[in-house]
């Protein structure tokens, strides 16, 4: 009963997920835009960062300490919860099951990202279809890009930080150069944007 139980959560049936993409700047990004959106139990953000393995820990210490959530680096077999930030680790590859679970392999990641947002993305959009989402804030290169194609071939809402905010406007670009974005926004925007989003769900649901 358990496990169909978090199964149910897994694919989408309670809560939405929403996927948080960055790299340089992020850090700084991520931490404003948490700290404005309170922790939910119908709500949870996967976390992708191209960091350092050597930061990953203080990643962890800057989102509990300023923003009010909880926040962990996931080990194979543990799902997605609820009101959690979930940090994937840049030193080893990890992916997400068709059943909703984490695989944490011990292998690098392949590619050219550590964290990869695409990898990710392509899988939640699968798993969650419309009740996933992606912000893709500032940062170098396209990674993501691909991924948010996925997610709103599925249904999913993709948004990005405005570029000329951005501390490095590269990938946010390239979502917006192949994929139609939902919204555009400075971080404050995104996160009112989000907390207005939830509280209409949450309506349509009552």
């Amino acid at each position: 009963m358990h496990q169909s139980k978090a199964e149910g959560k897994a694919n989408g049936k309670t809560k939405k997920v929403w996927l948080l993409g960055a790299s340089t700047g992020g850090l700084q990004a991520i931490r404003q835009f948490l700290s404005q959106i309170p922790p939910r139990d119908d709500l949870a953000f996967v976390y992708a960062q191209h960091i350092g393995v050597q930061q990953t820990g203080v990643l962890l210490k800057m989102i509990e300490t300023h923003t009010g959530w909880p926040a962990r680096v996931p080990s194979t077999g543990e799902f997605i919860k609820p009101a959690t930030v979930t940090v994937i680790s840049p030193e080893f590859e990890t992916r997400v099951s068709r059943q909703g679970w984490i695989l944490r392999f011990a292998s690098s990641w392949p590619g050219h990202y550590a964290p990869s947002i695409d990898q990710l993305a392509n899988r939640l959009a699968l798993l969650y279809r419309r009740d996933c989402g992606a912000i893709i804030f500032t940062g170098m290169g396209d990674d993501g890009a691909r991924g948010c194609q996925s997610i709103k071939q599925y249904g999913g809402q993709v948004w990005v930080q405005e570029p000329t905010a951005c501390t490095v406007p590269a990938m946010p670009e390239a979502v917006i150069q192949r994929c139609k974005t939902d919204f555009i926004g400075t971080v404050t925007e995104l996160a009112k944007r989000l907390n207005r989003n939830v509280v209409q769900m949450e309506a349509c649901s009552q």
